[in-house]
């Protein structure tokens, strides 16, 4: 048992699972569950995900590229009320996990969902919620 357990933890543990239960044994099997869970490659995809969405205005640029497709920072930065640095900044973030992408197009660079990698996260939205 490597988790430091405080004697009311183990109290309620008991009380929860019924007296008959092998304590060491129990909770050696969740720590492995954890183990398991946070090292599960597919898992930690979907924490970066959550983590790069965890923003208001990257939500909100992922939901103005759902609605008209492709789009440049000059577009978002109209929209969104925020300046061209901190656009750069959070379409950054959404590029790191590869949910976006930019293509060159003469100055400007447009901005597309990456429709594949979209889908995948969602498969793991729902296989983890």
């Amino acid at each position: 048992m490597s988790l430091k357990l405080e004697k009311n933890q183990l109290e309620t543990l008991l009380e929860c699972k019924g007296n008959n239960i092998d304590l060491h044994k129990y909770i050696s099997e969740l720590e492995s569950l954890k183990a398991k869970i946070e090292n599960d490659p597919n898992f930690r995809a979907f924490l970066k995900f959550n983590k790069a969405l965890a923003d208001k205005n990257r939500l909100l640029i992922l939901q103005l590229l759902i609605e008209k497709e492709e789009m440049c920072i000059c577009e978002f930065s109209i929209s969104l009320h925020l300046t061209q640095p901190t656009i750069t900044h959070h379409l950054k973030k959404l590029e790191d996990i590869d949910i976006i992408k930019g293509t060159k197009s003469g100055k400007f660079i447009k901005y597309k969902i990456n429709k594949e990698k979209f889908s995948e996260y969602i498969k793991l939205f729902k296989k983890y919620l």
